[in-house]
């Protein structure tokens, strides 16, 4: 690892260069704007080999990537396959101090940061000190989880803290400001590194990642919910809740030691400060796209979208993952289909969650829809939308997303669930913006009726589709314009590197 710092060190969870998607998109476009500023890459995996090979090719700027992974054989977590107690302790440890402040108080302050830098608890300590099941066993289980099963409570707590263990072990490559491209554990890792070296930290929330995580966690099939006195009844097991708070503690760990924090959106913006941001630390920054070139220089450009002829050509542009919740979207199309036409592309990859993508595979050959859908894989941006007539996502959650972006930019209207900033991109965010008119339709989360319903009304009236289309492009061309988003990074990474 070079000892010479660079300018940022962007802290990745999931995400760039190894998983496509619209945050892996706004990373690319943000390395190679700067391309005099010298990058490292901090990738947080799951496990050694959870990914084959990087995707994106990695811009010249990018000195450095590194890895940390939550789990597996590594030398920070090597010495977990000892089984013997661990040496006794001249002091208690810091670290397993400020684990019990993250689950019995809430306040975030310095201290508790100095805890966690200190990394003085090893993961065999974790795994077999004396310290650590007595706090587990005398102070956590009993107030935060006492209706699970004890040794249900035991498992999951060794399973949230190896990985942050790792995570507070790991080295970060030095840098003159350091920048999370979400909370949780990116999050974590730019608060701790940011503490460190005294050095500031830059948080972007794309999706609220403690809230996704809430929404994940209550599905969770690897949580066991706790049986009631009715047959084939349960009641949620305390567990989920027991991790969604994790969560929202490490959201806010990042929040306190950010200098400063980027949203998408205004609606956003609000729920970080429910959350427990500093309002005086938020910065709105859109994401934007690159225009498309003009036909006749000092023209703007006419919506690809054309008036079609019968079937309305329907695209779902990402991964197809639950959160995007892609079966909502199937269900939508069994029903719409019965009333107008429809083709319908599914373009994205299929590999981040496999039996997902399958089970949404067998939805559609049990609902008879092998001819109305197609599951097409990633395309290029320049082969998608002037092959489309509306671009449908149904999303759990979103932060801004850039396929609503790209849509517009090529005249394609969107019907969008109403989550993150999909409302402000149809209906226009400020007053301004409203006047330019709707560009697509808004829909309930998991309601497949409410978006068949926009469907048909897409195909039904082809003059208001073309209106959405000519606002869609007003709107991105006058809002949403990469060159902005560019600008306003430049600046903000100059601050803090000053």
């Amino acid at each position: 690892m070079s000892s010479e710092p660079v300018d940022v060190t962007l802290i990745l969870e999931g995400t760039y260069p190894y998983v496509a998607g619209g945050v892996s998109t706004w990373v690319h476009q943000i390395l190679g704007a700067y391309p005099d500023r010298k990058f490292a890459l901090m990738h947080i995996g799951a496990h050694p080999g959870a990914y084959e090979k990087p995707i994106f090719d990695v811009p010249a700027n990018v000195a450095e990537l590194s890895e940390v992974h939550c789990r597996g054989n590594d030398a920070t977590g090597g010495r977990a396959e000892m089984v013997d107690a661990p040496p006794p302790r001249e002091s208690p440890s810091r670290v397993l101090s400020a684990i019990r402040r993250l689950h019995l108080n809430d306040k975030i302050d310095d201290a508790l940061l100095s805890d966690l830098a200190s990394g003085d608890l090893s993961v065999h300590e974790l795994l077999h000190g004396d310290e650590t099941f007595r706090l587990i066993r005398d102070e956590l289980y009993d107030r935060l989880c006492g209706g699970a099963p004890f040794m249900d409570f035991f498992w999951h707590f060794r399973a949230m803290h190896v990985p942050l263990l790792r995570i507070l072990a790991a080295p970060v490559p030095a840098a003159k400001c350091y920048h999370a491209v979400s909370t949780g554990y990116a999050g974590l890792i730019g608060a701790i590194a940011s503490h460190r070296t005294g050095r500031p930290l830059c948080v972007t929330e794309h999706g609220l990642y403690a809230r996704e995580r809430e929404m994940e966690l209550a599905r969770a099939s690897w949580i066991k919910d706790l049986p009631t006195r009715e047959a084939c009844a349960a009641r949620p097991s305390p567990l989920r809740g027991f991790w969604s708070q994790y969560f929202r503690v490490l959201s806010r760990i990042a929040y306190h030691q950010a200098t400063s924090l980027v949203t998408l959106s205004e609606a956003n913006r609000r729920k970080q400060l429910a959350d427990g941001a500093d309002p005086r630390k938020i910065t709105v920054v859109p994401n934007g796209v690159k225009p498309l070139p003009l036909a006749i220089p000092g023209t703007a450009p006419e919506p690809i979208a054309k008036l079609p002829s019968a079937p309305l050509r329907v695209g779902f542009v990402g991964r197809v993952v639950p959160i995007k919740d892609v079966i909502t979207l199937v269900r939508a199309v069994a029903i719409a289909k019965e009333k107008v036409p429809l083709e319908v592309s599914m373009i994205g990859p299929q590999d981040e969650d496999a039996s997902y993508a399958r089970r949404c595979e067998h939805l559609v050959e049990t609902l008879g829809l092998m001819d109305v859908i197609k599951f097409v894989g990633p395309k290029p941006r320049e082969e998608i939308y002037a092959n489309l007539d509306v671009v449908v996502l149904t999303s759990l959650s979103e932060g801004q997303p850039l396929v609503m972006l790209e849509a517009y930019a090529a005249g394609v209207p969107v019907i969008a669930t109403d989550v993150g900033a999909c409302r402000e991109l149809i209906e226009g965010g400020d007053a301004a913006d409203r006047k330019l008119g709707p560009s697509g339709i808004c829909t309930r989360v998991a309601s497949p009726h409410e978006t068949a319903d926009a469907l048909c009304k897409m195909a039904t009236d082809p003059v208001r589709r073309m209106a959405m289309g000519k606002a869609g492009l007003a709107r991105v061309t006058s809002r949403y314009q990469l060159q902005d988003v560019v600008a306003r990074y430049d600046s903000l990474y100059a601050q803090l590197a000053a």
